[in-house]
C-alpha cells in the first residue's frame, strides 16, 4: 500500500509540472493566440501582445503596446518588400546571395480599444504579461459618430462661410452699380 501511494505521490507530482518554463510560455502564448482566435471567429477585432520586464507596470505596458499594435495591424497594414538574389559562376566556383527586406507599417487611431484579458507569470526577477486586447463596438460606434457629426458641421460652416463671401460680393456689386461705378 505505501509503494502504491509513492507511485502515485510520484506520478501526481509530475502530472502537476508543466515542463520547463519555455515550455510554460509556449503553452500560455498558443492558450491565449486561440482565445484571440475565437474572439475574431465571433466577429470581435481582436490583438494579443506579451510584454517582459523586472517591473510589473512596465511589463503591462508593453504587452498593452504590443497588443494594440497586433490590433491596428488588423485594422491597417502596409507592407514593403524587397527581394534580391545573385548568383555567379566563374569557372568552377558558384556564388550565390540572397537577401530579402521587409517593412511593416501600422498607422491607425484606435477607438475603444481595451485590454480585454491579461495574465501574469513570474520567471526569477522577470516578469511576463500575456494581454488579449479588443475593440469595444459602442465605443467605436459613437467614437465614429461625433466624427461625422463634426465632419457636417464643418462642411455646414464651409458653406456658410462660402454663402456670406457670395453674398459679400453681390452686395459689393450692387453698392457699384448704384454709384455708377
Amino acid at each position: 500500500m505505501k509503494k502504491l501511494f509513492s507511485i502515485l505521490a510520484i506520478a501526481a507530482l509530475f502530472a502537476g509540472c508543466a515542463g520547463t518554463p519555455q515550455e510554460k510560455a509556449a503553452n500560455k502564448l498558443q492558450e491565449m493566440q486561440e482565445e484571440k482566435a475565437e474572439l475574431i471567429e465571433k466577429g470581435i477585432v481582436a490583438g494579443f501582445g506579451i510584454g517582459e520586464s523586472q517591473d510589473e507596470q512596465v511589463a503591462y505596458d508593453k504587452a498593452n503596446l504590443n497588443a494594440s499594435v497586433d490590433l491596428g495591424r488588423a485594422l491597417e497594414n502596409k507592407v514593403q518588400a524587397l527581394v534580391r538574389s545573385y548568383s555567379e559562376e566563374v569557372g568552377e566556383e558558384f556564388t550565390q546571395h540572397f537577401e530579402e527586406v521587409k517593412k511593416n507599417i501600422v498607422s491607425t487611431t484606435l477607438r475603444g480599444a481595451t485590454m480585454y484579458k491579461t495574465e501574469t507569470e513570474a520567471n526569477g526577477n522577470k516578469i511576463k504579461v500575456y494581454g488579449i486586447m479588443t475593440l469595444n463596438p459602442k465605443l467605436v460606434y459613437e467614437a465614429l459618430e461625433a466624427e461625422l457629426k463634426a465632419q457636417q458641421a464643418d462642411v455646414a460652416r464651409f458653406r456658410a462661410s462660402k454663402a456670406y463671401a457670395e453674398a459679400n460680393k453681390e452686395f459689393e456689386a450692387y453698392e457699384n452699380l448704384k454709384a455708377g461705378k
